[in-house]
C-alpha cells in the first residue's frame, strides 16, 4: 500500500500554540464586529485560523484593531 504525499489541495494543518489560540480568541471577542461571520462555537486551533484572525481584523477594523493585528502576527 502507497501512502500519498499531501497535495496543495490536502495541506496539513499546523496546530497553533497555547498563546497564539489564547490571544487570537482573545481578539475575536474584544473586536466581534470584524468576526462578523464567525459561529459562536468555533475555536482557534491551527495557525492559519490564527491567520485568518489577522487578516479579518486588518479588513474589517480600525487602527485599534491593526495594532492588536499586529501583536498576533508577531506571535506567528
Amino acid at each position: 500500500m502507497e501512502i500519498e504525499e499531501p497535495t496543495a489541495a490536502f495541506a496539513v494543518r499546523v496546530p497553533a500554540s497555547s498563546e497564539v489560540v489564547e490571544l487570537a480568541m482573545d481578539l475575536v471577542r474584544r473586536f466581534p464586529e470584524c468576526f462578523w461571520f464567525r459561529h459562536p462555537e468555533a475555536k482557534v486551533r491551527y495557525l492559519d485560523d490564527a491567520r485568518l484572525v489577522v487578516d479579518h481584523l486588518r479588513e474589517y477594523g480600525d487602527k485599534r484593531t491593526w495594532e492588536a493585528a499586529k501583536e498576533l502576527q508577531k506571535c506567528l
